[in-house]
């Protein structure tokens, strides 16, 4: 009876298990775009500070991918500030000015999980940038005076099941996706070969308990 009520058990850990690996999901550009959001917090006082009735000249590469991307997350943002594009006019107030953008992510490690026997990736995303905002001295001259500066850097770091890798990439964006690490023959070949065997021994224990 007692084997019984273990078998009972560890069938429930590994369907719990499961269950958890399943819900505890988040993708790649989920993750990015929480982690670029939290970045504006302080921006976003400072711009709070000087007012919705300024003009804000802000300039970016389109060419670079991850530089584009962040512009478009802080102009929706911000999108009810006066923000000039690209441009150069007498009637910007303010200059905002991002530098050294990184989003990147990086899988660092596959292993598989010692209860469940899930093969899963650790996942490293990274995002940061440098940002300045300078205010002009006066409408007829180029000259600048820095008023606030922000250099951010923040990793998220978890583990995904491996068999949902497609579902957490976007090919719209190289950042989003990455290379993976070779697998180490104790993964490959030592856990699977544990778990179907712990598995069987389950089952005919099972029968076996049964028949009596």
């Amino acid at each position: 009876m007692k084997l019984k009520y273990l078998l009972c058990i560890f069938y429930f850990l590994i369907l719990r298990g499961i269950s958890f690996s399943q819900d505890n999901f988040e993708n790649n550009i989920s993750i990015i775009n929480r982690l670029i959001d939290e970045s504006f917090l302080s921006p976003g006082n400072k711009l709070t500070e000087l007012g919705k009735d300024k003009f804000y000249g802000i300039s970016f590469d389109p060419g670079n991918q991850s530089e584009s991307y962040l512009f478009d997350r802080f102009k929706n943002r911000f999108y009810d500030y006066k923000l000039i594009v690209n441009e150069n006019s007498d009637s910007i107030n303010y200059v905002i000015k991002f530098e050294d953008p990184v989003i990147n992510t990086k899988y660092k490690k596959i292993f598989t999980d010692n209860v469940i026997g899930v093969k899963k990736i650790v996942r490293e995303i990274t995002v940061s940038y440098k940002l300045e905002i300078a205010a002009k001295i006066n409408s007829d001259s180029d000259s600048l005076r820095n008023i606030f500066n922000q250099n951010y850097n923040k990793k998220s770091k978890d583990n995904i099941d491996l068999d949902k890798l497609t579902y957490t990439e976007d090919s719209r964006y190289e950042f989003s996706s990455s290379e993976l690490p070779e697998e180490s023959t104790l993964n490959q070949i030592m856990f699977p070969a544990i778990i179907v065997a712990a598995s069987a021994a389950a089952i005919i224990l099972f029968f076996t308990i049964r028949s009596k």
